[in-house]
């Protein structure tokens, strides 16, 4: 499951590298991509559960990582293993709140563009770099896929039905995996994530800040097929 920021795409590198050995399936969430946002309130666990059949390794990036964590919680037998990337599901700090705030209003006052711009460099790029310091061509990507999201959400009547995350009752084996270069709440969040979890481990993808499954696909592949693996 892709982050808030981006969409299935973002696993357009890392997927082929999966699909060698297992059957992947990346869709998009409501108000992402190519999937409208539904009216009414949306369960991210029903939404995530209604993908695939049977049982799976269930994988996700941010947003996407709470979709999973919530779809583990709501039927345990269906997920085989579990891999947060930059999730956070504990709250964020002022500074990351602020960017929100500001992504709002810009929104609000009709500046998609900039308000995309905000969220490429804020999530992409992270804090610790500027917008030259990555990929142009990877950096117009993000942008175009927040403004995707915001054409699928604007004006939308839709909904999170709230779930409140209890770790204590995830026995799933967890892979945690973070971009060294993502905001401190992230590597908060991937500390707590390893003590409060069962059975979890961290890994940390260097050079990179929230979406390592864009600009490390490789890598991040490597660690996903390595824990499938074990």
């Amino acid at each position: 499951m892709h982050s808030g920021v981006t969409d299935s795409g973002e696993w357009e590198a890392v997927r082929p590298l999966l699909a060698r050995k297992y059957e992947v399936v990346t869709p998009d969430l409501p108000g992402f991509g190519s999937e409208a946002e539904r009216p009414g309130e949306l369960s991210l666990a029903d939404y995530v559960l209604g993908t695939f059949e049977g049982a799976a390794a269930l994988v996700g990036t941010s947003f996407g990582g709470r979709a999973v964590l919530e779809a583990a919680l709501a039927a345990p037998e269906r997920s085989t293993k579990l891999v947060l990337i930059d999730a956070n599901v504990f709250g964020w700090s002022e500074d990351v709140q602020r960017v929100q705030r500001d992504e709002e209003a810009l929104f609000d006052e009709g500046r998609s563009d900039d308000a995309a711009e905000l969220m490429a460099r804020s999530w992409l790029a992270g804090p610790q770099r500027e917008p030259d310091d990555v990929d142009g061509e990877l950096y117009e990507r993000v942008r175009a896929m927040v403004k995707r999201g915001y054409e699928l959400q604007a004006g939308g009547e839709g909904s999170l039905k709230r779930v409140e995350i209890d770790l204590a009752r995830i026995a799933t084996p967890t892979l945690v995996i973070r971009g060294a270069l993502d905001w401190p709440d992230v590597a908060t969040a991937a500390d707590r994530f390893v003590r409060e979890l069962p059975d979890a481990r961290e890994e940390v993808v260097a050079g990179c800040a929230h979406l390592p499954t864009m600009e490390r696909p490789d890598e991040v592949a490597r660690l996903i097929l390595e824990f499938l693996d074990a």
